[in-house]
């Protein structure tokens, strides 16, 4: 990027080197969590619909893999705690990623 009078603004290229590579850490990070979101949201259902099973028994809903362990009222109320924050994460690194991609754009 040049000023008015075509000299270089001192410290652009490095600046927009540093913000590509944060952009493409940044969308890596998106997409590692948005797949952790995907496989919880699976367990989730998977929950839900062991849970929905009524008196009807299992015959009427196919069951789940057996998971690890029984999960416990508590580990649910964790896992949900846990996609929450994961959800809330990727909101503010999807809002730094569009941030990141007006600073970029500004410079060209």
């Amino acid at each position: 990027m040049r000023t008015d009078l075509g000299s270089p603004l001192p410290g652009a290229h490095d600046k927009i080197a540093a913000l590509r590579q944060r952009h493409a850490q940044v969308t890596a990070s998106i997409d590692y969590h948005q797949g952790r979101l995907a496989e919880q949201t699976v367990q989730l259902g998977q929950l839900n619909r062991s849970r929905d099973v009524g008196d009807d028994g299992p015959a009427a809903v196919p069951e789940p893999a057996p998971v690890e362990a029984a999960m416990t009222d508590e580990d649910v109320r964790r896992a949900e705690d846990e996609m929450q924050q994961l959800e809330r994460k990727k909101r503010a690194l999807e809002d730094r990623v569009h941030a990141m991609s007006r600073d970029l754009s500004g410079l060209r």
